[in-house]
């Protein structure tokens, strides 16, 4: 298991049908990969946490359709094999590191995934996480 920090996007836009297929077009139109994605709906509002592999110039071509902010986030890189998010999660709820939110990426069983949170002690998850 390897944690590393990172940024991801917040994008904030209107509600409606075809709106991932605007943004990933977007995003694909300019050259862009999409590394991991987490999106969902409330009160009419999509919101859509990415990281890409150029999040600076994402930013940049998505601000014409919501509101994009940028915030900092653990990515940690870690066999796809029963029990590794347990043993991430119990190195977490040990020092008393409190998510604020975690999504992941999917592979086969045996190769590499990406999970992905934010937390209210983002240096202290890098410390355990590398234990």
């Amino acid at each position: 298991m390897k944690g590393v920090k990172g940024k991801e996007l917040l994008l904030t836009v209107g509600n409606k049908i075809g709106k991932l297929e605007e943004i990933t077009k977007t995003i694909k139109d300019n050259g862009i990969n999409i590394r991991a994605i987490c999106a969902w709906v409330a009160d009419n509002k999509a919101f859509f946490r990415l990281v890409t592999s150029d999040n600076a110039k994402t930013k940049a071509v998505l601000q014409r359709l919501g509101t994009v902010n940028e915030e900092e986030v653990v990515i940690v890189d870690m066999v796809d094999e029963s029990g590794q998010l347990s043993l991430l999660s119990t190195r977490l709820k040990d020092n008393n590191i409190d998510l604020k939110h975690i999504y992941g990426t999917a592979s086969e069983p045996g190769k590499s995934v990406i999970i992905i949170f934010s937390s209210d002690n983002n240096d202290k998850a890098l410390e355990v996480i590398s234990t």
